[in-house]
């Protein structure tokens, strides 16, 4: 695997005690001082060395007690840890948008760091993001300072435009899918018969579809159009996985977090397991029991994971929080009331998307295109806005395997969305306008001399055009 999986590996799983999280005020004070005096001040002048001693007595009281300091800048929010802080968002918004000015999304202070290295990483973190980028930019100049204890990853939303690496696996990313599927079946029979989930069975499919979610990123947005009627919950759970992991890996790579995610993005409808089949297929409208009875899952379902010995407690929140919405209007309602954690506002948007493009018992799939202006429609009700803009950037309007025709009359499949322009995605025309089908064709749509004029005039329906989405989607 590439650095990113080294990286998921190396950075120890973080979890902290309530103590803990109360004191991170005082550091992120300190280290905010320390920055801004190695603005001010060349290295050796006393304002520095100070406030860099401080910072670093803060920082061991957390080393002692065995635990490496982690903190997320996400555009207006802070995290210590996979530990949303709402009240440090608010009071260090200038600090974290320094953060993620400069690209840095992610800092883990590890255990062994000592002062020099602190001194080092302060330094650069004071830089602005015009200096940094004529050195070479923020990891660059991490990389050439070779600090062991200090990790620096971008929060920068990543740019996913670039054509797939010939390196890129898509048996790996099939057989990541394949495990989970597994996964899926053996959680359905373990609950019904009241038998123990295995966390480390869990964790161990997560880091997989993980490790080709960086590595082998199209070929598993692509796999994240895999549908099945008979076994809907399942496919599911892997494409609100996959699509999560994929969002939350665009605003940070800090391993703890999107191994958190993942495990409450697979586990989110596990609830739903104990219920009737018959209920969750009824084609018609539920009856006021039996949907008061659909709105428990998220409730049992975070009771189940949280009786699972190993599996990460804000996994267990994801499952709880899945269908609150961004404005705390949908259910379980919580007292006092409580904003979303990021990961559940990652899982919710990934959750309404794969199930609004899917065929259910009471309702036909949705266009991909017109599921994403629901996203859209529903931005800062249902869905984070901020979240809702990175996943059409990350999808495109036209998401992969979306049968679509173009201006000309042709007929096409969406291969990769176009980060920079997601209305204008590479496509594979299999059809003339005539409707007769041709040799299949590779169309970037943002190369305006290859594209000549032509654009998406809409998606199409796969099934009323007796066509077989993933014929044409093999390399």
């Amino acid at each position: 695997m590439g650095d990113d999986a080294d990286l998921l590996r190396s950075v120890p799983s973080v979890t902290y005690s309530t103590k803990q999280v109360r004191r991170i005020r005082e550091l992120l004070a300190l280290f905010y001082g320390a920055r801004r005096a190695a603005q001010f001040y060349p290295a050796g002048h006393p304002a520095v060395t100070d406030a860099i001693d401080d910072l670093m007595k803060r920082i061991a009281a957390y080393h002692a007690e065995g635990v490496d300091v982690v903190l997320t800048f996400f555009e207006d929010e802070l995290l210590l840890g996979e530990q949303l802080l709402p009240t440090e968002s608010v009071l260090f918004d200038q600090l974290i948008r320094d953060m993620v000015a400069i690209g840095a999304g992610s800092i883990a202070l590890l255990r062994g760091l000592d002062a020099r290295e602190l001194s080092s990483a302060v330094s650069i973190l004071a830089l602005g993001a015009t200096p940094l980028e004529s050195m070479g930019g923020l990891d660059e100049v991490m990389k050439r300072a070779m600090l062991g204890h200090v990790r620096v990853t971008a929060v920068s939303v990543a740019d996913r435009s670039e054509p797939l690496a010939a390196g890129q696996d898509r048996e790996s990313a099939q057989e990541s899918y394949r495990l989970a599927l597994e996964l899926m079946r053996d959680i359905e029979r373990l609950m019904r018969t009241q038998s123990t989930i295995q966390a480390r069975a869990v964790r161990g499919v997560v880091r997989t579809l993980l490790d080709n979610v960086l590595n082998n990123h199209y070929a598993m947005l692509e796999l994240s159009g895999l549908k099945d009627y008979d076994e809907y919950t399942f496919y599911h759970s892997i494409n609100v996985t996959i699509l999560s992991l994929a969002l939350g890996a665009m605003i940070t790579r800090e391993p703890r977090f999107l191994a958190s995610l993942g495990s409450g993005a697979l586990m989110h409808d596990i609830g739903k397991i104990v219920i009737d089949v018959a209920t969750l297929n009824k084609p018609g409208a539920l009856s006021a029991d039996e949907w008061i009875e659909v709105r428990k899952h998220p409730v049992n379902g975070a009771e189940q994971a949280a009786s699972t010995s190993g599996l990460d407690k804000s996994a267990v929140v994801v499952i709880l929080e899945h269908h609150m919405r961004f404005d705390n209007c949908g259910y379980p309602q919580r007292f006092p009331v409580r904003s979303q954690h990021l990961a559940s506002r990652i899982v919710a948007l990934a959750d309404a998307y794969d199930a609004m493009t899917s065929v259910r018992s009471y309702s036909a799939a949705r266009l991909p295109d017109e599921a994403m202006g629901v996203l859209a429609q529903n931005a800062g009700t249902s869905f984070d806005p901020k979240l809702v803009r990175l996943f059409v950037r990350m999808l495109g309007c036209y998401p992969p395997r979306s049968v679509v025709r173009l201006t000309s009359g042709e007929v096409a499949v969406v291969m990769q969305a176009n980060g920079e322009d997601p209305v204008r995605p590479l496509v594979r025309v299999f059809a003339g306008a005539s409707g007769d089908m041709i040799e299949p064709r590779d169309l970037d749509l943002a190369d305006d001399h290859a594209a000549a004029g032509r654009g998406i005039e809409r998606c199409l329906d796969p099934a009323g055009l007796n066509v077989d989405v993933a014929e044409f989607l093999q390399p």
